[in-house]
């Protein structure tokens, strides 16, 4: 009898020892995992500080008609396009060897919608640049006025999305989404009054053409700045555009 007892208790011990040596085991998982998604984060957070700094180097090009310095912002995207790739890598490696749930899940998915958005206004930036290559002169006043306001509101607007994503912070990315009205409205107003201006002869049509594409582009900003704040909030509360996902 006391032989059969001790065997009991050698097995559980034995089975005690697996449990702790299988919950270390997780722990270490876990902290990996969650390593891993810090990283990954950053990695996005860097890419979007990168895309705000193209645009306001395009924009300031822009400005002051420096072709020069729009043909070197237009060098920075291969850049932005190289930190897509790699987060994109980044992130199928985390999915195969750490296979993250739930909320891990939804973050890791999230990014991969959010860095396409990104990449995008990387070449909206570029494409600012490009038309600034085309244009020889400061532009019309007028025009300026109009554009440096749209670009105010969308470098705050951004900043914002920016900043919502490294705070986990689902109301200010729902603030985001409410901004993108205020950057429709502004860039509608730009819009009327630089086709009043052509009606009136006070602007030239070369001119206008270009800083009203210049002005769609940053209006294009916007969007993505949207869809990447739409993101966000999935990956706090699994829901997008009012749909359960995860």
């Amino acid at each position: 009898m006391i032989r059969i007892k001790y065997s009991i208790i050698l097995k559980m011990k034995k089975q005690n020892n697996i449990l702790q040596e299988g919950s270390v085991n997780n722990m270490q998982v876990r902290k990996t995992l969650v390593l891993s998604m810090q990283t990954l984060k950053k990695e996005v957070i860097d890419m979007a500080e990168l895309t705000l700094d193209n645009i306001k180097k395009a924009f300031h090009a822009f400005q002051e008609a420096d072709q020069v310095a729009a043909r070197d912002t237009l060098k920075l995207d291969d850049a932005v396009d190289t930190a897509e790739e790699s987060i994109a890598k980044h992130a199928l490696q985390v999915i195969w060897r750490e296979q993250p749930v739930a909320s891990d899940l939804r973050l890791v998915t999230g990014i991969l919608k959010m860095i396409t958005d990104i990449e995008r206004i990387g070449d909206h930036a570029c494409d600012v640049a490009y038309m600034t290559t085309n244009i020889n002169a400061k532009p019309n006043s007028h025009v300026l006025s109009l554009a440096t306001k749209l670009m105010n509101n969308l470098v705050a607007m951004y900043k914002m999305t920016i900043e919502a994503l490294e705070l986990n912070n689902e109301a200010l990315a729902q603030k985001v989404i409410e901004e993108d009205e205020q950057i429709n409205q502004v860039y509608k107003e730009a819009l009327s009054k630089i086709t009043d201006m052509i009606k009136k002869d006070q602007i030239e049509a070369e001119e206008a053409v270009y800083s009203l594409m210049i002005l769609k582009y940053l209006e294009k900003i916007g969007d993505h700045a949207t869809n990447i704040a739409e993101w966000i909030i999935f990956t706090l509360t699994g829901i997008h555009k009012k749909t359960e996902l995860y």
